[in-house]
């Protein structure tokens, strides 16, 4: 009798320890994919960010050679976008630079500077 009690308890313990060993991989894996699909996702939240950013440029660079008073702060929503347009008038030149926000993740600054005729 006294075997049968001990193997009983090393069968219970074996299980325990190899379900406790999965248990702790399964939380592991689980852990790195989420921060892997973490790191994906706000990589293409940066590139849209970005793309914003530069259709922002491009607009606000068209407004301004459009409009030759427009200047100063301009924010579209459209792309959720801040651009600020600063223009000498006696060389008739545009220096426009224009941030994104996308998903709370910013975008580069992109500048472009150009001259209207």
């Amino acid at each position: 009798m006294h075997n049968s009690n001990s193997k009983g308890f090393i069968a219970v313990t074996a299980v325990v320890v190899i379900v406790s060993g999965i248990l702790v991989y399964s939380v592991a894996s689980m852990a790195s994919v989420f921060a892997y699909s973490d790191v994906v996702l706000r990589r293409e939240w940066r590139i849209q960010a970005n793309f914003n950013a530069q259709a922002c440029l491009e607009t606000v660079a068209l407004m301004s050679a459009r409009d030759y008073f427009l200047e100063g702060d301009i924010k579209l929503e459209e792309f959720g976008c801040f651009a600020h347009v600063e223009r000498d008038h006696a060389s008739n030149t545009v220096d426009v630079r224009a941030q994104s926000i996308f998903s709370g993740i910013s975008s580069s600054d992109f500048e472009q500077n150009f001259s209207i005729p």
